[in-house]
C-alpha cells in the first residue's frame, strides 16, 4: 500500500512538472531530441579564423564556440562551390549522386532531404538567410525566413528579428539552418584594413589579391551576425538543448578547384553537457556527413543510400576513423572563365 502511495505521488510531481509550464514541457522533450542549429557562412579559408590560426581577423565568436565544444581539422566539402556544397549538406549525397554537380542546378527531382527525415521525426526544418538549392518542390522547408537589406549595402543580411520571433514561438524539436551570405563578395572598397593586416598563409601569392581587405571586412560582419545568433540562443534558453554547428561552405582562394584550400572547411560544434570543451579532432570527415549524423543523434533510422556516415561517437571523443576515403569533384562549374577540365579527388 506504502508503494503504491508513493508512485501516485511521484506521478503527480511528474504531471505538474511537465504540464503546469508549456516552457518547461518544451525543454523536456528538446533534452531528449536536441534542436539542430547550423550557422553556415559563405567562402572562407578554413586558416581565416583565430581559431585556427589567423591572428587579424575578427572571428571571436567561431573562436568561443570553439573554446566551448569541439573543433574538426580534417572535414571536407566534395565540391568547392555554393550550391554543390549546400546540396551535399541537406541530401547526405556527394553532387553528382544528388545531381547538383555544377554551381546553381537543381538536385534530382525526386531527392529526399534532410528535411524529409527530420519532419518524419517530428521536427520543424527551417532556413534562414540563403537558399541557393532548388528544385523548391525538393526544399519544402516548414519555414523560410528570407534575407533582407539594409540601408544601401550591396550585401543582404540575416533576418535577426525573424530568427528571434520564430525561437520565441517554437513549440517542436526544430532544425535551424542559418546560412549567411558573408564573407562572399561584393566586398567593401572602403573597410577597416590594409594590405599590411593581411595574414600569409602557406599558398599565399607573393601579391595580395585587391579583394582581401574587403574579405577582412565581411568577416568581421559576419562575426557580428554570429554573435546576434548566439545572443539569441541565449535568449531563449536553447543553449543546453541545442547542437550548435558553424561552418564555412568551402574556401574562397581554392575555389572551383580540387585543392586543400578549396575544399577543407571550418568546422565546430557546440554541445553542453554532451560534447566536451575546447577539443578538436582530426578524424576525416565529409559534409555528407551531417545528414546521417543528425538522424544518429536522434535514434532515427540512416537511410542506406546515403554517402555519408555518422559522426556521432567523434563528437564525443571518439578518434576512430570514420571513412577509408573520401571524395571531391570539380567541373567547369557554370561559371564563365573557370577551370574548364573535369577533375575527381580521393582523399585518405
Amino acid at each position: 500500500m506504502l508503494n503504491y502511495i508513493k508512485l501516485i505521488f511521484l506521478s503527480l510531481l511528474l504531471f505538474n512538472f511537465i504540464f503546469s509550464d508549456g516552457t518547461i514541457s518544451k525543454k523536456l522533450i528538446n533534452k531528449q531530441r536536441p534542436n539542430f542549429i547550423f550557422y553556415l557562412a559563405d567562402d572562407q579559408d578554413k586558416l581565416d579564423y583565430g581559431t585556427y590560426g589567423n591572428p587579424n581577423v575578427d572571428t571571436k565568436a567561431v573562436d568561443k564556440l570553439a573554446r566551448e565544444g569541439i573543433k574538426f581539422n580534417n572535414f571536407y566539402t566534395g565540391q568547392a562551390i555554393c550550391s554543390p556544397t549546400r546540396s551535399q549538406i541537406f541530401t547526405g549525397k556527394y553532387p553528382v549522386k544528388n545531381g547538383c554537380f555544377v554551381n546553381h542546378i537543381g538536385v534530382k527531382p525526386k531527392m529526399e532531404t534532410i528535411i524529409d527525415y527530420l519532419e518524419k521525426e517530428g521536427y520543424e526544418v527551417v532556413l534562414a538567410g540563403k537558399s541557393h538549392v532548388k528544385p523548391n518542390s525538393v526544399f519544402k522547408w516548414s519555414k523560410f525566413l528570407d534575407l533582407i537589406k539594409i540601408g544601401n549595402s550591396k550585401q543582404r543580411y540575416l533576418p535577426i528579428s525573424k530568427i528571434d520571433n520564430y525561437l520565441s514561438k517554437v513549440e517542436k524539436p526544430f532544425c535551424l539552418i542559418i546560412a549567411s551570405t558573408f564573407p562572399h563578395g561584393p566586398y567593401p572598397k572602403l573597410n577597416d584594413y590594409s594590405n599590411q593586416d593581411i595574414f600569409k598563409h602557406p599558398y599565399t601569392a607573393k601579391n595580395i589579391p585587391k579583394y582581401k581587405t574587403g574579405y577582412y571586412q565581411n568577416i568581421k560582419e559576419d562575426n557580428s551576425q554570429i554573435n546576434d545568433v548566439l545572443n539569441l540562443v541565449d535568449k531563449h534558453n536553447l543553449k543546453n538543448n541545442s547542437l550548435f554547428v558553424y561552418a564555412a561552405d568551402h574556401g574562397i582562394s581554392g575555389k572551383w578547384g580540387l585543392s586543400e584550400q578549396g575544399l577543407k572547411a571550418p568546422f565546430v560544434v557546440r554541445w553542453p553537457e554532451m560534447i566536451k570543451p575546447n577539443i578538436q579532432s582530426d578524424v576525416i570527415l565529409s559534409f555528407v556527413d551531417v545528414v546521417p549524423t543528425f538522424l544518429d543523434i536522434i535514434k532515427a533510422k540512416i537511410p542506406e543510400d546515403i554517402d555519408g556516415s555518422s559522426f556521432y561517437k567523434t563528437l564525443l571523443g571518439d578518434e576512430n576513423e570514420i571513412h577509408d576515403y573520401i571524395y571531391g569533384v570539380s567541373t567547369m562549374q557554370n561559371i564563365q572563365k573557370c577551370k574548364v577540365f573535369p577533375s575527381r579527388m580521393v582523399r585518405e
